[in-house]
């Protein structure tokens, strides 16, 4: 068995797409734009919030960057407030998580979301589950598929990239961890669709499958 396993977690390890979309919402409401459905927004998350209101919010690109700036602003601190609103664990991601803990395997977290909800998220869900590191975005901070700050923290902890193994649900989590050399497992439960875990090394239906990954 692996090393360590790393998630990706919008889609991999929670739904985080009600609390996400209706901030998103929120956001838009107050500038006199429509709001977009929680389908519409599985197709706009996975690269930060830069590239979320750009999907989302008409004419975003073209505004100032202080007035983009303004409106993430905005956004970050309603999502701040309501992130674990109606946030759940994919049905047997705790499970999973604990008989991977109890083998000796490091778990970690890296996601383009920002990280204190990174956080929150990860404290509110899996209380439980003490991970090595959980990694999302910061200002200034290379976001997936650049996977220098996940190999920085299994060298670390002397895991090789051969050693682990990257798990998403989306383009960024699969070239993320070919990037860095892991074992890459995309699942299908996520938010993005098979087409987008092309190239993964393995494809699972639930979560108890990375029990079987040698």
């Amino acid at each position: 068995m692996k090393k360590a396993y790393v998630f990706d977690m919008d889609g991999t390890l929670a739904n985080t797409i009600y609390d996400i979309g209706d901030s998103v919402n929120h956001v838009l409401a107050a500038g006199g734009f429509p709001p977009h459905t929680y389908n519409e927004y599985q197709d706009y998350i996975g690269m930060g919030v830069d590239v979320l209101f750009n999907r989302a919010m008409p004419g975003y690109r073209e505004l100032s960057p202080e007035k983009q700036g303004e409106i993430r602003r905005v956004y970050l601190a309603l999502y701040g407030e309501r992130c674990l609103d109606k946030v759940q664990a994919y049905e047997g991601i705790p499970e999973t998580l604990a008989a991977l803990a109890e083998r000796g395997v490091i778990l970690g977290i890296f996601t383009n979301k920002p990280e204190a909800m990174a956080r929150a998220i990860a404290a509110h869900l899996f209380k439980d589950r003490d991970f090595a590191f959980v990694l999302g975005a910061l200002e200034g901070v290379p976001l997936k598929p650049d996977p220098a700050r996940m190999l920085a923290e299994l060298k670390k902890r002397d895991v090789a990239p051969g050693d682990a193994v990257f798990v998403g649900d989306g383009r960024p989590d699969i070239a993320a961890g070919k990037n860095g050399g892991l074992f890459t497992c995309g699942v299908s439960w996520g938010f993005k669709g098979l087409e987008e875990l092309e190239g993964a090394d393995a494809i699972i239906d639930h979560p108890r499958e990375l029990l079987d990954i040698p």
